[in-house]
């Protein structure tokens, strides 16, 4: 009974704590963009000894209460190597309050 147990919790998809996250920091800064819509561009930073794949970001768009008025979510293309920086560009409605935040990362260490 016990190895069924270990089995299904072993089958159980991985969350991300902030501790998994927390060697990537964004820096951004909102861009205005042609037609009256803007962008949210910037750097991911990465100070983990390992590279980081597959990075998910969420955009958040905050208002003048300090409430989340839109989300916006967007993968950061290719690998963020270890002790180096990607690129992100994230299309959004118009200027204002972003907050940028990784909500998922892999840590490999590995030629891909």
């Amino acid at each position: 009974m016990l190895v069924l147990a270990a089995g299904l919790v072993y089958g159980l998809p991985r969350v991300v704590g902030a501790q998994d996250v927390a060697a990537l920091r964004p820096q951004w800064v909102v861009e205005p963009a042609p037609g009256g819509r803007a962008r949210v561009v910037g750097y991911l930073y990465n100070d983990h000894i390992k590279d980081g794949a597959n990075v998910m970001l969420r955009v958040d768009r905050i208002g003048g209460d300090g409430a989340v008025t839109g989300t916006y979510r967007r993968r950061v293309v290719g690998d963020v190597l270890s002790g180096g920086r990607s690129l992100f560009d994230v299309p959004v409605a118009d200027a204002g309050t972003y907050r940028v935040t990784v909500e998922a990362v892999d840590w490999v260490k590995e030629c891909r």
